[in-house]
């Protein structure tokens, strides 16, 4: 009996602390998304002002995305032709054009950078890996400004 009581209270306060770490802190979802930006996580639709626009709206967008994704699976630049075949569709093709230039340029820097600092950083492992990208990322400009630590 001595030995129960101990035992079952670590498996409880085991437990307490499991379903602690479980929990999402209340700011989770709220704010730029995980890669930034102001619109990388969607609100709800129903917690737009007119739900049934939105989801309209967004079924509209799946549907031509598939379109697009479904007329694209063959070809060759399969990027392009993604952009081509779902601004052909959107309200406004010009601008849709445009914002998805402006996409492509940055993913392109982005992974420009990725390259560079790779290619730094060959040869290095585990903690002194970590240490050199960070290094990369800062040199770049792409660091974190808010610091921890």
């Amino acid at each position: 009996m001595n030995r129960f009581i101990p035992a079952l209270a670590a498996a409880c306060f085991s437990l307490a602390a499991v379903m602690a770490q479980a929990q999402t802190p209340p700011t989770a979802g709220k704010g730029p998304g995980m890669m930034g930006g102001e619109h990388r996580m969607m609100k709800p639709c129903s917690q737009e002002p007119d739900p049934a626009k939105c989801e309209a709206s967004r079924k509209a967008m799946r549907e031509n995305m598939k379109a697009a994704h479904d007329a694209c699976k063959d070809k060759a630049d399969k990027r392009a032709c993604m952009t081509d075949q779902y601004c052909a569709k959107s309200p406004n093709p010009a601008e849709c054009q445009a914002k998805a230039k402006e996409r492509h340029a940055k993913m392109g820097q982005r992974m420009d950078e990725h390259q560079k600092a790779a290619e730094a950083c060959t040869g290095k492992r585990g903690d002194e890996l970590q240490k050199c990208y960070r290094e990369q990322r800062e040199k770049s400009g792409m660091g974190r400004p808010d610091k921890k630590g």
